[in-house]
């Protein structure tokens, strides 16, 4: 296992498939471990990718502490990944918080090193208002604390998972403590990128089930419409849910490197 320290202290897991291409840097979502990405690491690395996988703070084997529960913070850390790991010119790829941290990362960093991001059922804004309808169902009509209280009891995948994947991930199962954990999803939860997703300069490639319970699948086009400065294109996986690339990881796997292919 591989580690660096962060510049507040907090010891981060991370792991390097391939030894040269391109890196793609893959960061997860709320709970999760770099065990997700597990149907992920052989196909990209046999087509020439150098895959890089790290986990938040609080996740998977990384520290556990009780500061830093912040999307800014977890964006800093993404950052001082990448630079602990010299990367130059790479892909960001991200699922659910995983996107959130991306989105982040693209509004305070320095994008020229960045060929391209790919983002799995993540809106920019999660809560719905008057400007904005695309975001967690019935955000309008619970509080913050109540979505915040609901999303451990919500079933997150709508097709089963594959029973060789289910046991990969179940073998590198850590505990999760919703409880110290709370401030980092509720400051999720409040964010909006719509802003800088407006002036972004990447090519976007925005995924999503349209099963997915947290979001309508529209937040697709949406998030499309507010990308107008460089390549933007959207896919949705049907009677799928919010994490399609354990849901259908072949399907995921070859749309992601179709895209990625017509680029370079």
């Amino acid at each position: 296992m591989s580690f660096f320290q962060t510049n507040d202290g907090v010891k981060l897991h991370y792991q390097v498939s391939g030894q040269t291409g391109i890196p793609i840097v893959f960061v997860g979502g709320y709970t999760s471990n770099i065990a997700t990405w597990a149907a992920q690491i052989p196909t990209f690395v046999a087509a020439g990718y150098r895959v890089i996988r790290f986990e938040f703070r609080n996740h998977g084997e990384s520290q556990i502490v009780d500061y830093g529960l912040k999307i800014s913070r977890l964006t800093m850390d993404l950052q001082l990944l990448i630079r602990h790991l010299n990367l130059k010119k790479f892909v960001l790829i991200g699922h659910s918080m995983g996107a959130m941290v991306i989105g982040e990362y693209m509004s305070l960093f320095d994008t020229g090193n960045v060929l391209a991001v790919v983002t799995e059922d993540q809106p920019p804004k999660m809560l719905n208002d008057a400007t904005w309808q695309s975001g967690i169902a019935d955000s309008s009509f619970r509080s913050i604390d109540q979505i915040a209280d609901d999303f451990p009891k919500q079933r997150l995948i709508h097709q089963p998972i594959q029973p060789e994947l289910k046991q990969v991930i179940t073998s590198h199962y850590q505990p999760f403590d919703f409880a110290l954990n709370r401030p980092l999803l509720i400051d999720g939860i409040v964010q909006d990128w719509r802003d800088s997703l407006r002036i972004e300069r990447v090519p976007h490639f925005f995924l999503a089930g349209d099963a997915s319970p947290l979001y309508p699948v529209r937040h697709l086009q949406d998030a499309v419409a507010l990308h107008q400065r460089a390549t933007a294109e959207m896919y949705t996986f049907n009677s799928v849910g919010h994490i399609p690339h354990l849901e259908q990881p072949d399907e995921y796997n070859r749309v992601v490197l179709s895209f990625l292919k017509q680029l370079y």
